[in-house]
């Protein structure tokens, strides 16, 4: 195992939450009788504290009640992402109804998923995130940095400009609010995993005017697959000043470092061997296929950006919200190419780094108001893009033996040559600039227990792509695109806390790349319609939603029949289902939370020459049926008081790794589970101190998470356990 010293450093640095909700004076008297619905969670507003969220910003980009927003949101906290024992995003979203993990949880360098089908963008604090030209330059999100994850279901260009329409992922990072936080924990677990957090905020000086919060991980670790580690250096720091009353600043920095010898992903296996057995059975779970000397991954991310709020009036304000990204990432494996015989394969050693940077800049004016019987509350923006990305992927250098042959290797009784491999010389280099000025305004309307929202929004985005072949030969595509998108919604509150609602919204993402002609590709468009219901009992800390879908997305590419390097566009792909998701925290003791997601997923049209006859088939990654539910009880009195226990059962339905639909992936039934102690309860010296202890795929299921072609499928996570102290003060 490489070795490498993870150093974190501690320093007087935090973040301000984002603005609180204006809770609206109360009338003194009233001429007819109405009803007060409970307030937020105190909890809940911008923090993950509470099991079960009731507001989100993730949908009209300002806290909002989620009972009177007319779109899906699901959201997951804090305490849902601790009790669960989530050590990812990946994880995290694993109940989540309609988000597909594509290669389960088994990738350190990435969290690759999918929402109705579709690849969102993911944004942090409400900025989007870095994607690069080819996708390897994403940042890898530390869960123990965040405060909750907001999932957006449906198209969001609307608000968000460029993005695709199954929806987006919203990360908000632990802010500080001036409140004191004082928390360490010790990780060990499978693997070899050993892992120190701390997460401190508080006040900064005695008139409260400055507050801070620093959060950090170190991390030594090995993964379910030989040869293959995961260790990381995490720091994430923000600082806050109220400048006056009326006006707060907080700057915020992130910095992370993964290096993982092995290639930092599960290993790519054949067909042969893992969904079908051979004559020597299948392979091992564990196996590593790739080259120790050779086989690397390492990420380095950095992030910097503040926050300026300032409020003209109770009503009105203005924030401005920027950052700079910066992601880099090496990538070297050993992968096998085919498969000489169903117990020998050849390999080949390839190597595919990306850089990106990225500035951002998002200006929001709001206000609120009122028209006769109407109340509005505005949202106007401005915000600004620019991304530029380096993309190399190598030659494919296949591994020989000393005459010159394949040198041939045995995934069932492999054996790990000296191959001194060196980096392939360069296939294909890529360098790409994106810039986006959008501007867009929203207007949430209430009308007695009636929302509406309308929101629309223009886009300018340049997209200049330039690729070098290894013979020399250079194509350039740039384009400028011009897309106006809309969104509304209506939701009707009754008394009793029934809400349905119902939206329809538009979506365009830019698609990197040419035609054979040299033309540059033109952007896919998508639509939505949903209709549903959403409950929330008066009185109860609950939310009930039921959603109907059907999204339609244009112009997707496809390889040109007459030269596969380069595209065609005359495909349309069509999502529709149906998704329910549940989460109560049903007195002090009991939390629960259940879902079902139905998916029809269908490939309606393709190029003329499509010889493989695609029309027809289901999209990848998009299993017909997912359903979970998930129990928490906290034991709050007698002898076993501060005691807990959770479990949840997920199943994942079949579904394709690839558009041919070549392989099915079988249905999967998974169990997890968890316990936990406040030590405190049984010595008052131990105040503040939790024991806890929870396993992933408890009963150790074999199955194949995803499948994409004849050499490359995973296996998916065997049982894992993470015991963790935890210590507050």
């Amino acid at each position: 195992m490489h070795a490498f010293r993870l150093t974190v450093l501690a320093g007087a640095i935090a973040a301000g939450a984002g603005m609180a909700a204006q809770a609206q004076p109360a009338t003194p008297a009233q001429l007819a009788p109405i009803v007060v619905r409970d307030a937020p969670h105190p909890l809940d507003a911008s923090r993950g504290d509470a099991y079960v969220a009731t507001r989100a910003s993730a949908a009209l980009k300002s806290q909002a009640d989620l009972l009177e927003t007319a779109q899906t949101v699901n959201v997951v906290t804090r305490a849902e992402m601790e009790r669960q024992g989530s050590t990812s995003v990946a994880q995290a979203l694993r109940y989540t109804p309609g988000v597909i993990a594509q290669y389960g949880d088994t990738d350190v360098r990435h969290d690759w998923l999918t929402i109705r089908g579709f690849t969102p963008a993911r944004y942090l604090d409400g900025l989007v995130l870095p994607f690069g030209a080819r996708g390897y330059a994403q940042p890898r999100i530390e869960t123990y940095g965040l405060e909750r994850i907001d999932v957006l279901k449906g198209p969001a260009s609307g608000l968000y400009g460029q993005s695709a329409p199954g929806g987006l992922i919203d990360m908000t990072s632990k802010r500080a609010n001036g409140e004191r936080v004082r928390e360490i924990e010790l990780q060990l677990g499978s693997h070899a995993r050993r892992q120190l957090g701390f997460d401190l905020g508080g006040q900064a000086n005695e008139a409260g005017t400055v507050s801070y919060r620093v959060t950090g991980v170190g991390r030594r670790s090995d993964t379910p697959y030989d040869h293959v580690d995961d260790d990381k250096a995490f720091l994430q720091a923000a600082l806050a000043f109220q400048l006056s009353p009326r006006t707060r600043l907080e700057g915020t920095a992130q910095y992370q470092r993964i290096v993982s010898d092995g290639g930092g992903g599960a290993p790519a296996l054949p067909v042969l061997g893992t969904l079908q057995p051979t004559s020597a059975g299948t392979i091992a779970r564990s196996r590593y296929v790739g080259d120790p000397d050779y086989d690397r991954f390492t990420n380095t991310q950095t992030f910097v950006g503040y926050t300026l709020e300032h409020r003209f009036s109770e009503h009105t304000g203005f924030r401005q919200t920027a950052r700079i990204s910066d992601v880099d990432t090496d990538s070297r494996r050993v992968q096998i190419g085919l498969m000489a015989s169903p117990t020998q394969a050849v390999r080949y050693a390839w190597a595919f780094p990306e850089s990106a940077r990225a500035f951002q800049i998002d200006n929001q004016f709001h206000t609120a108001l009122t028209t006769g019987p109407l109340r509005h509350r505005v949202l106007a923006g401005v915000d600004y893009l620019r991304e530029t990305a380096h993309f190399t992927e190598s030659q494919l250098n296949i591994l020989t033996n000393a005459s010159g042959g394949y040198a041939l290797f045995d995934p069932y009784a492999p054996q790990y040559g000296d191959f001194d491999i060196a980096t392939p010389p360069d296939g294909l280099n890529i360098d790409q600039r994106r810039s986006q000025l959008g501007a867009y305004v929203q207007d949430q309307i209430e009308w007695d227990r009636l929302h509406v929202v309308l929101s629309a929004r223009h886009d300018r985005v340049r997209l200049d792509t330039h690729s070098r072949q290894a013979a020399g030969t250079t194509t350039d595509a740039n384009g400028d695109i011009n897309r106006t998108t809309f969104r509304t919604g209506a939701s009707y509150v009754f008394d009793s806390g029934v809400a349905p609602y119902v939206n329809y919204a538009t979506s365009f993402q830019p698609v990197p790349g040419s035609t054979r002609t040299g033309a540059a590709l033109r952007p896919t468009t998508g639509k939505q319609v949903e209709a549903g219901i959403k409950v929330q009992p008066e009185g109860s800390r609950a939310l009930l939603t039921l959603a109907a879908f059907q999204i339609t997305q244009d112009n997707v590419s496809a390889p040109d029949p007459q030269n596969t390097r380069f595209s065609v566009q005359t495909g349309q792909v069509r999502a529709r289902g149906l998704e329910l998701e549940g989460k109560a925290s049903v007195n002090d003791s009991l939390d629960v939370s259940f879902s079902y997601a139905l998916t029809d997923s269908e490939i309606t049209r393709t190029n003329a020459a499509d010889t493989v006859g695609q029309v027809g088939n289901r999209m990848a990654f998009v299993p017909r049926h997912q359903a979970s539910v998930w129990a928490d009880y906290t034991v709050r009195s007698g002898p076993l008081a501060g005691l807990g226990l959770g479990a949840g059962v997920r199943y994942r339905g079949s579904f394709f790794g690839d558009l041919n639909n070549t392989h099915a992936l079988r249905p999967v039934t998974l169990v997890d589970a968890g316990i936990r102690y406040d030590l405190g309860q049984a010595s008052a010296r131990l105040r503040g101190m939790q024991l806890a202890l929870n396993v992933s795929n408890l009963f150790d299921k074999t199955y194949v998470a995803n499948c994409l072609g004849a050499t490359g499928c995973y296996w998916g996570t065997e049982r894992t356990a993470v015991a963790s102290l935890r210590y507050r003060w």
